[in-house]
């Protein structure tokens, strides 16, 4: 009796697992098909929100909608260059409230989270600039005293710059991690609140 409960148990089991597997997959294809709609919204091809999430239990578009943030997320860094290639991935956003039942009645509320955004990243470069010409101006005068030390060294007058100080890039580096990680978690604290709006938190 004791050894055909034990099998009726792992019948059981087996069948929860495999149940909690098929959750599982579910879930995953779900936020994949939200990931795929998201990337067709940032290439421009007419994604229609709506249409996607229509058809959708509650469990299955709150999975949507986390890959859809999953994708426009990725695309909203740090930018390298000049220019706002985060723009597409904050009106793909806008664009998800606007459809999803719940979220759209507060939009005032996600507007004034997508333009804190933009104004970290509009901010960014130029914080950089700044720095990196503060730090030139401290590397110069470092920058002449090494000039005039290798001058008496070989007996040939050089021309540094203070980026071509020794020590410049490694004081660059630091500062821009630093700099990096302080914009890094302003923007982590906003998409966490966007995420906490969809109610996806």
């Amino acid at each position: 009796m004791a050894q055909i409960k034990s099998t009726m148990e792992m019948v059981l089991e087996r069948a929860e697992r495999l149940c909690a597997e098929t959750t599982e997959s579910s879930h995953e294809d779900m936020t994949q098909r939200g990931m795929r709609c998201a990337a067709s919204v940032l290439n421009g091809e007419g994604a229609d929100v709506a249409a996607a999430t229509t058809a959708l239990s509650a469990a299955e578009a709150a999975q949507f909608c986390q890959g859809m943030l999953r994708t426009f997320f990725r695309h909203v860094a740090l930018p390298r260059e000049e220019g706002q290639p985060w723009e597409g991935a904050l009106h793909g956003i806008l664009e998800m409230a606007k459809v999803l039942p719940g979220a759209a009645g507060k939009m005032d509320q996600l507007s004034g989270l997508l333009d804190e955004i933009r104004s970290i990243l509009g901010r960014y470069l130029e914080h950089r600039k700044q720095l990196e010409k503060q730090l030139e101006e401290n590397f110069a005068m470092q920058t002449a005293h090494l000039q005039q030390t290798m001058a008496q060294q070989t007996g040939m007058k050089m021309k540094l710059t203070p980026r071509q100080h020794p020590k410049f890039n490694e004081e660059w580096q630091r500062v821009q991690a630093q700099l990096n990680d302080q914009y890094l978690n302003a923007l982590e604290q906003y998409k966490g609140a966007i995420t906490n709006y969809f109610g996806l938190a």
